[in-house]
């Protein structure tokens, strides 16, 4: 910068020397004063009322700071130095850091040698493989240049470089040959600096892709079948062969030799031309043939490539001759490339066949297997006789192909050959545009000298050859302003620029290849254009400046956060190249602030004090490199309230124990607020007590006084000898933004005689029968009170006591003492109440239970014995187990060691093993089911009884459980009992038909399943803590029946249980998620653990060995598992883990069937849900009604142990759905009003319930007013129920259970009537069409009516078809009749039929023996997802429930079915429906539970048919025989 004193005017101003564009500006030093509050000082500044352009060298530089010195003070001079440093160092440094930046003018980054780059790299290289290193150099000091290539967005990068070292590599692997012909690559290079704009440089250059020998040769035919004649001589032409190699150069040369096989050693080949001699007379006979094998290879042995083809010589006779080419084309022809006339002859040839009596002749242009050997038919040909003319097929393309070799084949009548090669020339032609790279932008710095490079541009012609290839470059317009180098593209300036004037330029570049276009036919070359971009690029000539002299921040808060931003300073710079950075320059006391070096942004950078200092004057500076500016910032710090309360001093107080005698203060607290210095002024301190149980003691006003509420306890087990009670102090009378202090007050009790004393001897007291009388136990008692108020301690017996104990015991002193001989056999424990009194005032006295048990004297011998043990073996694998330990009756229950057991014959059993000392039993691994009854002889002998023995039975019965039968178990949670009570028969009670509890809940529940006893399972009963027993059962009939099915019917029927069992039900279905947060924080599920391995229960008569299943809480959401098995027949599909093979109808992903309808008086019951963060359900619903309760999520009956209120309900309200739910601490109700459901119509609803929304939408629709929000009442966050998931309705009385769990709304009763669909729960997809439990359903909405209905016919319509439909039936039953009658079907006697059906016990007749199935009296169901209307349609074909069909009708129907079924056997048999042995092609009865799953198997009907069917119904059915059944209809469990 150039300063000029306002009292030298007439000094020259360098300046002015300057080129006329540049900027002349005069700058002059002014002095001013600034005055603050604190500080006066005085500050000198320069004004430069025009920018003016930096000096360009080290001379003009120094000559500046010699003006400066002349003709400023020097404290002007000094100032004028820190300010065009930017500093407050030394004026060296400013020297140095301005001569820098003065020297450092922003010049543009170039490449060494651009032109000369010639890379290459070796084509199938794996990428990252190293190509070449570009390196730019920056005539700028301490420049870093950044590398990158330049390409279009949509282009596929074929290489990489490093950023800082310019290294390329490839991100591609390149084939030079067919088909990709990548031979080179070109490559744009940019090289950007650092500086102030970034500058940049570009380079193109050209890849060349290597050839390697990376292709075998091919030969030219693909077979390759000759003929000699017989007399053919030696060392003549036989034949030729050739092959070509898409490698090139080297790689490319083929050579070939004949393989030592065959018949090699009649032939030799030339190598290198490939023509075959004969090198041995002729010996075969014409017609005959020889066979030789040649080998073509490259001369290249690295990698060696090859290809073998066997050629077969045919002999022919001499008189047979081949024909041959007439005047062959021998010379080389050339085409252009720009060819275009496809039906111009190219080459004509003609032949003869040398058979005067066969003169035709067939000829054929063989497809080689190259392009260049007409591979793609390049040249097709058209024979006319014995003449044949080659034409183009297709266009030519000299920079694909150069050269074609054509073989033309002649072939006469004997199958006699001749080949000629025809060589074809392609010469290129001027028919490519040149076209630029992808740079389209230079820049150049204004003020830079003309002759300044700007930029290259680079353009390249596709042709190829240098005759049409070299591109010349010329300016199109702004010649005035830009030159260009013809060949190099190289643009430079021719005059200086200055960006205020003009900021850019779009200059227009014509690049011009070197020969006439083929293109056009006006004789001129081809032309590319591009248009370029140049920008003028500024320099720093202007100093910045700050847009307010001084900043003011008031009431900055002392508690202001680290990184609060206090306040932006902004400092603006005309020039757009100059980077501003600000600093602190001064004012900034302990480093309190931080600037942003970019932004300006003042923040707190430590802790601020307001009681330290008040107010920050800081000087931030603004430098761009060059110039700089100043400015003050003002920052007011406000005072906050920051100092907590301090309390006076520590407080104790020693107070008597008791009741409280006055109101007056314990202690007075006083503290006071450090922020308010006036100690005597009120200090708005609030007290309160800290603990909230010390609250119910305790309270304190704002006054500091402490009282009590109530008396403190001073002794154990509650009370404590010193209370520590924390007070708390907040100050600003415990609001706003108040501070706490907590103090901690001692209060210690003086004990007074309050607590009466107790037995503390260890229980119970051990007294053996038999015993003569005397001395017990001396009796230990303790006293909460203090020593003084204690010992020593009375004893006596109660007088409340029995006088059976006064009898029996006495006190002496502390000693008590039995009076009598006792008898364990007559009582064998006693509860002797003990009164004890205290030495203290006033006397305190209390009862305690001294508990004794009369030890047991062998003094009883033993009788014989029967016990039973019960034992579930777990898929039989139980391995060696104690199942129980052998009974005999005895009086004595002590005596086991007095007692030996062992096998009643001396032989062990095969199953079982036998402890002799305990009498213990085990069974061992691999012992099958069945009912074991084992013999023992127990012998006893003791001091008072003789040596004597007895026998003793006991009956093991072993029962397999398969695993299905615990994964489909139901359980339940019993209250208030133990495993040995649940398991155990009363031993006084002598009755046959008394049972266990736990064989009483087998019956009830074979009953409540209508099933028998025998298929009843109750196989797990483990104990929990506070007398609580799980128990998990299962039930089948022909499956089991599902866990749905036996936890709902059980729910249902839960307070009738619990009356026959006398015991109270804590859960029905043991959910370990069921209360919120008791195992999980946030998602829960329910695992079921299983093991092989049994655990035993033992109740002298009764032993009970069952299986070790529990569920455990796992805290996470449950989701689908990997793989599902393939339900309703569906078969894993071969090769995928997760895809099925479906029958028709059942479209769910693992074969559901994915709807059911109903009719507004049923529902279904299907797999409840996991409590889990997000819970997503999507269903679609059809419906035929605008009311109705479409899903029912929630409990089953009311529960007084556990009254679980959470529930969830979706109901059809006007039309309108209306979502309900309730995480158990307040209902929410959701109901959209924006979609009104139409009957006949389809909607999908989903539903999302969070921990903090629940949400409903209808159609996907994403709109706010079709999206209905809700958010769960009461601090509960998830919907936990165990009760399975309802459809279309409940059996439940909502009413009732809604009044008894206080629900605000009660859902709807009244069922829904439609179809639901493609029900998926957290991406599990529900098989609706096949529930657990139902009653009045459509699976699969298939209702033939239902979808005439659907489709608008009317309901006349259909009736009037219907009726003729069934006088059509009955006309064609007639005609049937009385054809049979004719044929003597009459005369049957239809008690042969039903003699076939009963006995199918004779040999032969089994179900092994004839594999009986019953699939043979059913008809496959075609699932059809339909809609329908009309309930009253729908139910008149119905069969009334209480009509009993007859079996003959029965049968004969479904006989009718098979004849209908055109799928079915053609024979029309009796035996396919009446005998057990026909048509089964799957398994016996004995796999009916195996093979099948929940839904296959359907007979409810079998209820229908009477008695003689019960036990068929009893295994198959799941409806009760009407005669049998004791369900009750109106609770909905008619299936």
């Amino acid at each position: 910068m150039l300063l000029k004193s306002q009292n030298n005017d007439n000094i020259a101003n360098p300046a002015q020397q300057q080129p006329h564009h540049q900027h002349k500006r005069k700058c002059r030093c002014q002095a001013t004063t600034t005055t603050t509050t604190t500080t006066r000082t005085t500050r000198y500044s320069y004004t430069c009322p025009r920018p003016q352009p930096r000096p360009l060298h080290r001379l003009l530089a120094i000559t500046l700071v010699l003006i400066i010195s002349s003709h400023c003070t020097p404290a002007l001079f000094v100032e004028a130095l820190h300010a065009g440093t930017g500093s407050s160092s030394s004026a060296s440094s400013f020297q140095m850091g301005a001569f820098d930046s003065i020297a450092g003018d922003n010049r543009k980054p170039a490449f060494k040698n651009c032109a000369g780059y010639a890379p290459s790299v070796k084509e199938e290289q794996p990428e990252n493989t190293y190509v070449f290193t570009v390196q730019a150099v920056d005539p700028d000091p301490n420049q870093e240049i950044h590398y990158s290539l330049v390409q279009s967005a949509s282009e596929r990068p074929k290489f990489s470089i490093h950023e800082t070292s310019g290294v390329i590599m490839t991100s591609h692997i390149f084939d030079r040959d067919e088909p990709i012909h990548e031979k080179f690559v070109f490559v744009t290079v940019q090289a950007t600096d650092n500086g102030l704009p970034p500058l940049d440089d570009v380079c193109t250059f050209n890849v060349t892709i290597v050839d390697i020998n990376d292709n075998p040769p091919v030969f030219n035919k693909a077979r390759y079948d000759e003929s000699m004649s017989e007399n053919t001589m030696l060392d003549a032409v036989v034949m030729s062969i050739s092959a070509s190699d898409f490698d090139d150069r080297n790689n490319s040369i083929v050579e070939y030799e004949i393989l030592r096989e065959r018949d090699f050693q009649y032939f030799r080949i030339d190598k290198e031309s490939g023509i075959i001699y004969l090198s041995r007379p002729i010996d075969k006979r014409p017609g005959q043939m020889y066979t030789i094998n040649v080998r073509a290879y490259n001369i290249v042995p690295d990698p060696l490539q090859e290809a073998r083809i066997e050629v077969r010589i045919r002999v022919v006779e001499s008189s047979i001759k081949s024909p041959s080419f007439v005047d062959p084309i021998d010379e080389p022809i050339y085409l252009k490339e720009d060819l275009n006339n496809f039906s111009q002859p190219i080459a004509t040839l003609r032949a003869v066949s040398n058979m005067p009596d066969k003169p035709e002749v067939i000829f054929e242009l063989i497809t080689g297997r190259t392009e260049q050997t007409n591979g793609k038919n390049t040249f097709v040909f058209n024979q006319i006789g014995n003449e044949v003319t080659i034409k183009l097929g297709k266009s030519l393309d000299y920079e694909g192909i150069t050269d074609y070799t054509l073989t033309m084949s002649v072939r006469n009548t004997f199958e006699l050959a001749a080949e000629h090669q025809i060589k074809i020339k392609v010469e290129d032609v001027n028919d490519n545009i040149p076209f630029f790279t992808e740079v389209k932008s230079g820049t150049i710095l204004e003020n830079e000298p003309p002759g300044t490079p700007v930029m290259q541009v680079r353009a390249f012609d596709m042709d190829g050859t240098p005759a049409n290839n070299i591109v010349s470059f010329e300016l199109a317009d702004n010649q005035e302003f830009f030159a260009i180098d013809p060949n190099t593209g190289n643009i430079t300036a021719l005059t200086t620029f200055d960006r205020e004037e003009r900021d850019f330029y779009n200059v227009k570049v014509s690049a011009t290849d070197n020969s006439p276009s083929s293109l056009f036919d006006n004789g001129d070359h081809n032309h590319g254009y591009q248009v370029f971009r140049i920008s003028i690029g500024d320099k720093n000539d202007h100093p910045p400046h700050f847009q307010k002299s001084m900043y003011l921040a008031d009431k900055l808060l002392e508690d202001a956060n680290t990184n609060f931003e206090v306040i932006e300073v902004k400092a603006d710079d005309e020039d757009n190249a100059s980077q501003i950075v600000y600093s602190i320059e001064s004012g900034n006391v302990g480093d309190a602030f931080k600037i942003g070096l970019k932004t300006g942004k003042i923040t707190v950078n430590q802790r601020l004090d307001y009681e330290t200092i008040t107010e920050y004057v800081l000087i931030v500076r603004a430098f761009d490199g060059f110039y700089a500016d100043n400015t003050t910032v003002v920052v007011k710090i406000e005072d906050v309230n920051d100092n907590p309360p301090v309390f006076m001093e520590e407080y104790s107080k020693t107070i008597p124990e008791g009741p409280i005698l006055s109101n007056d203060c314990i202690l007075i607290i006083k503290a006071y607020d450090p922020d308010i210095k006036d100690r005597t002024a009120d200090q708005h301190i609030t007290y309160s007590i800290v603990k909230e149980d010390h609250k119910k003691l305790l309270t304190i006003d704002n006054s500091g006084c402490l009282r009590l509420i109530h008396p403190l306890d001073r002794d154990p087990p509650n009370g404590h000898k010193s209370w520590q009670v924390l007070i708390s102090a907040s100050d600003q009378d415990g609001v706003g933004t108040s501070l706490k202090s907590v103090k901690p007050v001692i209060i210690t009790l003086e004990d007074i005689n309050d607590n009466a004393p107790f037995l503390i001897n260890q229980m119970p007291v051990i007294w053996e029968e038999n015993r003569n009388p005397g001395q017990v136990v001396q009796l230990l008692a303790n006293d909460y009170d203090e020593p003084q108020n204690g010992p020593p301690f009375t004893f006596g017996i109660d007088s409340d006591a029995s006088s059976d104990i006064k009898t029996k015991f006495s006190i002496d002193n502390d000693y008590l003492f039995a009076n009598v001989q006792f008898d364990r056999e007559v009582q064998k424990e006693y509860f002797i109440p003990i009164r004890i009194s205290d030495a203290g005032v006033p006397k305190q006295s209390s009862v305690s239970i001294l508990h004794l048990i009369i030890g047991d004297v062998n003094d009883n011998a033993m009788s014989e014995g029967s016990s039973r043990i019960f034992m579930y073996n777990y898929k039989g694998e139980a391995p060696d187990t104690d199942i129980g330990r052998v009974f005999v009756d005895d009086e004595d229950d002590w005596d086991l060691d007095d007692k030996m057991f062992e096998w009643k014959t001396g032989i062990p059993h095969e199953q079982f093993r036998l402890n002799p000392s305990t009498g213990m039993i085990t069974m061992l691994e691999g012992t099958s089911e069945g009912e074991y009854l084992l013999e023992f002889k127990v012998t006893e002998e003791s001091i008072l009884i003789t040596r004597h023995w007895v026998y003793a039975d006991v009956t093991v019965i072993v029962r397999e459980l398969p695993e299905e039968a615990v994964d489909k178990s139901g359980s339940i949670r019993f209250y208030n009992i133990t495993k040995e009570e649940f398991i155990s028969v009363p031993r006084d009670v002598q009755a046959d038909d008394v049972f266990s509890l736990k064989d009483r809940l087998q019956h009830s529940l074979a009953k409540l399943f209508n099933t028998s006893v025998s298929n009843v399972d109750v196989f797990t009963v483990l104990q929990n803590e506070n007398r609580t027993l799980d128990v998990r059962y299962s039930a089948h009939g022909s499956p089991y029946y599902a866990p749905e099915k036996l936890n709902g019917m059980v729910a249902q029927s839960q307070q009738r249980l619990e009356n026959e069992l006398d015991l109270q039900m804590l859960m029905v279905n043991i959910d370990e998620c069921l209360i919120e947060r008791l195992k999980c924080e946030s998602s829960c599920t329910n695992e079921l653990h299983k093991s092989s391995v049994p655990y035993m229960i033992y109740s002298n008569t009764s032993s009970f060995v069952g299986v070790n299943a529990f569920v455990q809480a796992q805290c996470v959401c449950e989701a689908p598992p990997s793989t599902s098995p393939c339900l309703n027949g569906g078969s894993r599909r071969y090769g995928e883990n997760d895809a099925c093979d479906c029958i028709d109808g059942f479209t769910g992903p693992h074969c559901e069937l994915v709807s059911v309808g109903f009719y507004g008086n049923g529902y279904a019951f299907y797999e409840p849900i996991s409590a889990c963060d997000n819970t997503r359900i999507s269903l679609e619903i059809a419906p035929q009604h605008e009311q109705g309760l479409i899903m029912y999520l929630g409990p089953l009956n009311y529960n007084p142990l556990l009254p679980l209120t959470d529930f969830l309900s979706l109901e059809l309200d006007k039309g309108y759905p209306v979502l309900s739910v309730d995480y158990g601490s307040g209902m929410v109700r959701i109901k959209h009003q924006h979609i009104q459901l139409q009957a006949g119509r389809s909607y999908q609803l989903d539903i999302i319930l969070q921990r903090a929304s629940i949400e409903m939408t209808v159609d996907n629709c994403r709109l706010s007013t079709c999206m209905s929000l809700g958010a769960p009442q009461g601090p509960n966050e998830f919907l936990n129920v165990n009760a399975p998931l309802q459809l279309g309705g409940t059996p439940v009385d909502l009413v009732q259970l809604g009044r008894q769990l206080n629900w605000t709304h009660v859902p709807n009763q009244q069922g829904f009537f439609g179809c639901v669909r493609n029900l998926t729960i957290n991406e599990r997809t529900y098989n609706l069409g096949l529930p657990s439990l139902s009653r009045n359903i459509d699976s699969g909405c298939q209702r033939a009516v239902a979808v005439a209905v659907s489709f608008g016919i009317d309901r006349n319509f259909i009736i009037a078809i219907i009726t003729c439909i069934a006088l059509l039936l009955i006309i064609l039953l007639a005609v049937v009749v009385q054809k049979k009658q004719k044929n003597g079907w009459h005369e049957k006697d239809i008690d042969d039929i039903r003699e076939t059906i009963i006995n199918y016990e004779d040999e032969g007749g089994g179900e092994r023996d004839t594999d009986y199935d019953l699939n043979v009296l059913r008809t496959q169901p075609l699932y059809e997802e339909k809609l329908y209307k009309d309930p009253h349609a729908l139910q008149s074909g119905m069969r009334d429930p209480n009509d009993i069909p007859d079996i003959g009708d029965f049968l004969g129907g479904k006989k009718e079915n098979c004849d209908r079924d055109t799928g079915a056997n053609t024979v029309d048999d009796v035996r396919h429906y009446a005998y057990e042995g026909d048509g089964n092609s799957d398994g016996s009865l004995s796999s009916l539970a195996s093979c099948t799953d929940d839904g296959d198997l359907n007979f409810d009907y079998l209820s229908n048919f009477g008695p003689r069917f019960r036990k068929l119904a009893d295994m198959y059915g799941e409806e009760p025989s009407d005669t049998d059944s004791n369900v009750d209809d109106e609770q909905g469990w008619r299936i």
